[in-house]
């Protein structure tokens, strides 16, 4: 005997009776076709003993070799059960079709080696099927009887079937329970036999449904189904109508029914009863704020499970064992709920799906996704390969050597010790990564006490704040007894207050270790109460101790970094994943990173405004913390300010057009017969056009078209002027960014740059600014014109301004007269401003400070760049200094202007973040602005003799 039949020797039975059969068939299948069926002979009992009980699906497999396409064959099932009435002949269909399928899928997979994503995805898809013509049967027996449940508006009801699990992931194992919810749309009552409510209708259909699958006939079982996930399990009614549905997971749902419920998927209904019940169960899922509970709560239930495990033995447990695909499954679910809420995609149950997500967005590092990706496609196949034997519900290696040596060879190993070798690697990869997700409380190697500190009586805590180092003991214990007795601490949860207990002490000990440790621990208490609320933050800072540290550092360094994140605790996300230093700061992922955040929350217009909100404070954080950490001087965080303004400004751009276009469609004009289609450009002035932005700067920017000719209109279902589309696309532009939301607002804006002022259009046709500039404009606005640069927009308008720009620049002009209106113009605003000369002064427009600086460089590139074009070719004021020292226009000593202006930027830059104002110690600027006076009066020298 061989060694094939020496490994089928326990089933030799059912591989005699398929030969047998495979002889007397009239057809004569070819050789290398029963090469094959000795493979899934080798694999599959089950299928071994289907092929030699129904002779047709052998044939159906021969015709599959040749064509290697699996076809579900939904007609040919829908058609043999339509004239069916009898509830055992439709069982006997229902079977027969699933033994044929089965034994396809087990086929492609075993020999034709298809990939496990499609093997799981064709268990769930035939799965769907005979759950739906199962349901269809159910509901055409029992309506016939008892009449058919209508909604209010005489619409036929259907029964509403949850896939939960790893059929809602469309990732079915091969002899795998079904796990359902059963829902519908509105309560009511029927007009047939008994006069039934919707309720009780639909609670006989379920029992005549489950019937019809669950049951075991001669023909064996479709699928064993398990309700128990319903809402209130075991004790709650089998079915619920939508209402009673949302009821229960807005008041009742548990923690591992949220876990639950990522995998769950819509089976039957109409689009509205989709829609309905997505409604439901994705704000229960995944929350508006990253969800750092999950972490602990789905190491809880991994305890539970693991200890299930050990309590049945399961030491080979391919499922629920130490790195089984249970574990991949928490470490994928625990991404999805704790960004799902601010990340669409993320919100589905199929987890080869999730895990592409989180590739492509890079939210997990790609070795440790292409691990779990890896492991879980080897697990999935050997727990197939188990299941396929004899199409039972295990998840255990078999004890047989038998099926462990022809499972092995199926898995492509030599024998079961490789095939077990490579089994231990798996799980051990996964436990590592599963385990690295989760702190659990008992880790030693944790850097915190274990105290109750807020429990301790009066002397003990007197002491152990004084044995912390604190100079102002009794005033920091007696602020700490307030702490205790606030509403912060008081109405906290009790896992919140655990966490709080957790990393508490090792917090005062970080706040200990600082100067100003009073004013420090203010800081600290602001922020813990505004986040006792939320004890996902709390879990966050548990699971986080370095955070600790980081946090503190933070808060003693910047007044501004302390009240952002206390604001918006949201931001504590972004000091804890700040990301690498060389992609920080580059505009291009930053770009992408929005844009798929966008992308994310499509059509959800609070959501958009929120991200953009909480994208620009979280990138502001990270500039903040590069400067005090000295990763990047002040020039840096200028220039990053600058590109993140105009980052944002192009999406609200986006987003705005998208909306505007889709009410009133595309502009066009027609010009010497042909139809083009005209563009808005936005055009940033001073500091944002200088790329010299602070962090609290507002946006000087104004709004130019580029539409002329004739038939200037939109061609969408509403026709507008297209003016009147500029306008209102500008005003949503600026509504977008400069709306207060609870997620504040993004920048204030002032446009009165724009032609006329504030009395002039908000957004002009470039021609109409060309004429303006040249005819209209003051010596101010040709200076304001020298830090102008396209920002975002469209790209055409950017070489069409930017050559109106340099023919400004470089006009002709009168030397006398041009020192005298810009002179004029400093004297207009230093009187306008009124700032304080004396023994502290204003940073900007004192004498000598940085507005000086901006009007010397201005007025010497208007007056010499109609001879030196290089001087066009720059906006910002360090650039143009050094190119007018370069080009021998100013002397070495008044070089220093640049130095000079880079330290009152980086001053000022330390004034906002202790959220200080611009006003400081005449004394500690006294050098440079004696330098800047003196380049002052030999720049201005005769505007001064004619005072």
């Amino acid at each position: 005997m061989n060694q094939f039949e020496d490994l089928i020797q326990p089933d030799l039975f059912h591989w005699e009776q398929l030969q047998t059969q495979l002889i007397s068939e009239s057809s004569n299948y070819p050789p290398a076709f029963q090469q094959e069926l000795k493979k899934l002979v080798l694999g599959s009992n089950y299928a071994t003993a289907q092929l030699a009980k129904y002779p047709q699906i052998t044939r159906s497999l021969d015709s599959l070799n040749l064509h290697k396409i699996f076809q579900l064959d939904a007609d040919a099932l829908i058609n043999s059960l339509a004239e069916l009435t009898d509830i055992n002949a439709i069982k006997k269909q229902l079977r027969v079709f699933r033994h044929q399928k089965l034994c396809e899928i087990i086929f492609l997979d075993i020999c034709i080696k298809q990939s496990v994503e499609n093997t799981l995805n064709q268990l769930s898809e035939l799965a769907d099927l005979l759950i739906q013509q199962a349901l269809s049967k159910a509901e055409q027996i029992l309506s016939a009887k008892h009449g058919q449940p209508l909604s209010e508006n005489g619409a036929a009801l259907q029964l509403n079937i949850i896939g939960m699990g790893k059929l809602g992931g469309k990732e079915l194992n091969f002899s795998s329970d079904i796990d359902l919810i059963c829902v519908f749309s509105e309560e009511g009552q029927l007009k047939g036999y008994g006069q039934l409510s919707h309720t009780q209708y639909f609670t006989h259909v379920i029992k005549l449904f489950k019937q019809l699958l669950n049951d075991a006939t001669e023909d064996g079982f479709v699928y064993r189904v398990d309700l128990r996930l319903r809402p209130w399990g075991d004790s709650g009614p089998v079915v619920l109508s939508h209402n009673a549905f949302e009821h229960y997971y807005q008041l009742h749902g548990r923690e591992w029914e949220q876990y639950a419920m990522v995998k769950a998927r819509v089976i039957t209904g109409n689009d509205e009863d989709v829609t309905s019940l997505e409604s439901i169960i994705k704000p229960f899922v995944y929350r508006r704020y990253h969800d750092y509970r999950v972490f602990d709560g789905l190491a809880q239930l991994k305890q539970q499970i693991d200890h299930q495990a050990k309590s049945k033995s399961a030491r080979c447990n391919v499922k629920i064992g130490e790195g089984g695909i249970r574990e991949i499954e928490f470490f994928v679910q625990a991404f999805q709920i704790l960004k799902g809420g601010r990340n669409h995609q993320l919100q589905t149950p199929s987890l080869y799906l999730a895990l592409e997500i989180l590739s492509e967005q890079s939210i997990s590092d790609q070795q440790s996704l292409s691990t779990v990706h890896h492991a879980y496609n080897f697990l999935r196949m050997l727990e197939n390969r188990i299941q396929m034997m004899n199409d039972q519900q295990t998840h255990e290696v078999p004890d047989k050597q038998n099926y462990r040596d022809r499972i092995s060879l199926l898995m492509g190993f030599d024998n079961w010790a490789s095939c077990e070798a490579k089994l231990t690697s798996v799980q051990s990869q996964v436990r590592e990564l599963f385990s690295s997700l989760f702190i659990s409380d008992d880790n030693s190697a944790r850097p915190v006490e274990q105290i109750s500190i807020d429990e301790l009586n009066e002397q003990q805590h007197n002491e152990y704040i004084t044995g912390l180092g604190f100079e102002s003991s009794e005033l920091v214990h007696s602020r700490l007894q307030e702490f205790y007795q606030s509403r912060a601490l008081q109405f906290m949860s009790d896992k919140a207050k655990k966490r709080f207990r957790a990393f508490f002490p090792e917090l005062l000990k970080q706040i200990s270790k600082h100067n100003d440790q009073t004013d420090l621990l203010e800081k600290m208490l602001a922020l813990l109460s505004s986040i006792s609320g939320r004890s996902v933050y709390f879990e966050l800072l548990f699971q986080n101790i370095p955070l600790l540290v980081k946090l503190v550092d933070l808060f003693d360094s910047s007044q501004f970094i302390a009240e952002e994140v206390t604001r918006h605790p949201l931001l504590l996300e972004s000091l804890l994943y700040p990301g690498k230093l060389t992609d920080r700061f580059n505009s291009e992922k930053l770009t992408h990173e929005l844009g798929v955040q966008l992308k994310n929350v499509a059509g959800d217009i609070e959501l958009e405004l929120d991200i953009l909100r909480q994208f620009k404070r979280a990138q502001t954080i990270v500039i903040a913390t590069a400067e005090i950490a000295e990763e990047i001087d002040t020039f840096q965080v200028s220039l990053y300010l600058s590109e993140l303004a105009e980052i944002i400004l192009q999406a609200v751009y986006e987003l705005s057009r998208n909306e505007i276009t889709i009410q009133y469609g595309e502009p066009s004009y027609e010009l010497e017969g042909k139809t083009y289609t005209p563009h808005l450009g936005i055009i940033a002035y001073g500091k944002l056009g200088g790329r010299e932005l602070h962090y609290q700067s507002d946006l000087d920017i104004i709004f130019l078209h580029n539409s002329t000719g004739t038939r200037q209109q939109t061609l969408g279902p509403k026709v507008i002027d297209n003016p009147v589309y500029f306008s209102r696309l500008a005003q949503k532009i600026i509504s977008k960014v400069t709306l207060l939301t609870a997620a504040g607002k993004l920048y204030e804006i002032d446009t009165r740059l724009r032609p006329n002022g504030a009395s002039g259009m908000l957004v002009s046709p470039i021609t109409a600014f060309d004429n303006y500039q040249h005819e209209k404009a003051w010596v101010w606005e040709h200076q304001a014109i020298i830090r102008a640069r396209y920002l975002s927009g469209n790209k055409e308008i950017a070489p069409q301004f930017e050559a109106i720009r340099k023919q400004i620049i470089r006009l002709e002009r009168n030397n006398d007269d041009l020192q005298s209106s810009v002179y004029d113009m400093r004297e207009k605003i230093y009187k306008t401003k009124n700032p304080r000369q004396g023994e502290t002064v204003n940073i900007k427009h004192s004498r000598g400070c940085m507005v000086d600086i901006e009007f010397i460089v201005q007025y010497l590139v208007l007056k010499h760049a109609n001879k030196f074009a290089s001087l066009t070719e720059t906006t910002d004021n360090i650039a143009l200094i050094n190119e007018l020292h370069h080009l021998q226009l100013i002397s070495d000593d008044e070089l220093q202007l640049r130095d000079s202006y880079l330290k009152f930027h980086k001053w000022l830059h330390q004034r906002v973040l202790q959220n200080q104002s611009d006003v400081i110690a005449f004394i500690d600027v006294k050098a440079e602005i004696e330098q800047v006076k003196a380049c002052w009066n030999t720049t201005f020298n005769d505007c001064l003799q004619n005072q």
